[in-house]
């Protein structure tokens, strides 16, 4: 069972920043797993579940992660544990889980018994709420689907930026996916790559994951505000339909919009938007109607709006390139790409992968040439201002301002409040 706290009672246990220990296995996205806490059959408490605790066999634990290629009889028998056990244990998982497709670089953990050898319990990841556990009972073994046991708690993490925002963020001690969620939430009104500046701050509520008393990851960014250059982003993190979050100001405008303000998730500006810049290759002066991010070749190239695609494929000077009709009379363009992911014709959706960074045509190293046209003149990516989706609803917004009061009150004060 999942320990959680509604929103409202964990503002209740509101505490100032710490730097917390982020306890992850080497990937990085799954908690690690302790087999005496949470994995282990359910047994009964008291002198019964006890006694029945003593007579569990002294195990060894292995620990390990799947190669790429590799599967799970291989992976088992490399540690010299028993051919017919281990198949036995795949095939009895097979109504629950079909360990044929297990995932290269993911954990897993395996108990054997200290003095034979025998295979006792199987635990992998499925996912970062849940994992399968398959454990020995007497002559077979019995597969479970179950969820980690977290506790969720809201807390306020904040910070100034001097290089970035990553830098910031993990300045902090927190990881570098807590500052990707953060821009995430902005990336329709703030282009991490060009407009944060040194000085800049922000503060953000946002659900962290305990197991074990150890904070092992992030759930949802509830509210968030950003300061950028004086300027103040606020958004709160509100459900309009079921099932489905999004972000709003305080006055309940969605923060997203048509467009995203970059089709990098992470990148540098190396040349913004200009009228006459020198060429590095052709060393003449002509414009630039585009925007330039260096970025590792093979990075993900999303569509920054929705639309159909117009051309994918070669060009003399631009490369890989994949031109996106969008409406309104806007065409966006992705030059110099290592390899395009849609064909021409296809309807894409915002955020949607369309190639990779590459360093194709005319091109000194590795990067994506971003470009934008409204009613076919190309136009400044970095100063486009695009509709927002709908707002809250009208009659939604006395239950949007209950639950905005209280938690713009904890971004500004700290304070101990209810949300609910």
């Amino acid at each position: 069972m999942i320990a959680r706290r509604s929103p409202g009672a964990a503002l209740r246990g509101l505490l100032p920043l710490v730097a917390l220990p982020i306890l992850l296995f080497s990937t990085g996205a799954f908690p690690t797993l302790d087999p005496e806490e949470i994995l282990a059959p359910t047994a009964s408490s008291g002198p019964a579940g006890e006694a029945a605790r003593l007579a569990r066999p002294l195990v060894n634990a292995i620990v390990g992660a799947f190669h790429r290629n590799a599967n799970i009889t291989e992976t088992l028998l490399g540690h010299g544990l028993d051919r017919e056990q281990v198949l036995r244990m795949v095939q009895d998982s097979m109504p629950v889980y079909n360990l044929a497709k297990i995932v290269a670089g993911r954990p897993y953990w395996v108990d054997v018994t200290a003095d034979g050898g025998e295979l006792r319990m199987f635990r992998y990841p499925l996912d970062e709420e849940r994992y399968l556990t398959v454990y020995r009972q007497q002559d077979r073994y019995v597969p479970e689907i179950k969820r980690f046991p977290f506790e969720t708690k809201v807390e306020l993490v904040s910070g100034t930026i001097k290089d970035s925002l990553i830098g910031a963020v993990t300045a902090s001690g927190e990881q570098e996916r807590l500052a990707l969620d953060l821009a995430e939430v902005f990336m329709w009104d703030i282009d991490f790559y060009t407009d944060p500046q040194p000085g800049d701050t922000y503060r953000l509520l946002v659900e962290k994951k305990y197991l074990g008393g150890k904070c092992v990851s992030y759930g949802a960014i509830l509210a968030a505000r950003f300061t950028n250059q004086g300027r103040d982003f606020t958004a709160f993190r509100f459900e309009c339909r079921p099932g489905v979050s999004e972000y709003f100001d305080w006055n309940g405008t969605a923060l997203k919009k048509s467009f995203l303000k970059s089709p990098l998730k992470y990148a540098r500006v190396t040349s913004r938007f200009s009228p006459a810049r020198m060429h590095p290759i052709l060393r003449i002066v002509r414009p630039h109607p585009g925007v330039d991010y260096a970025a590792p070749a093979g990075t993900p190239v999303v569509a920054v709006g929705s639309g159909r695609v117009i051309s994918a494929g070669s060009t003399s000077q631009g490369g890989k390139m994949v031109r996106i009709r969008h409406a309104g009379g806007y065409e966006t363009y992705y030059l110099h790409l290592m390899r395009v992911a849609v064909h021409p014709g296809a309807e894409v959706s915002q955020g949607q992968l369309i190639g990779y960074v590459g360093s194709t045509g005319l091109s000194t190293g590795p990067h994506l040439d971003f470009r934008i046209t409204q009613h076919g003149r190309f136009v400044n990516p970095a100063k486009v201002i695009f509709p927002p989706s709908p707002p809250v609803p009208a009659d939604s917004f006395a239950r949007f301002a209950s639950l905005r009061d209280p938690l713009h009150l904890a971004l500004e004060t700290a304070a101990s409040v209810s949300a609910e």
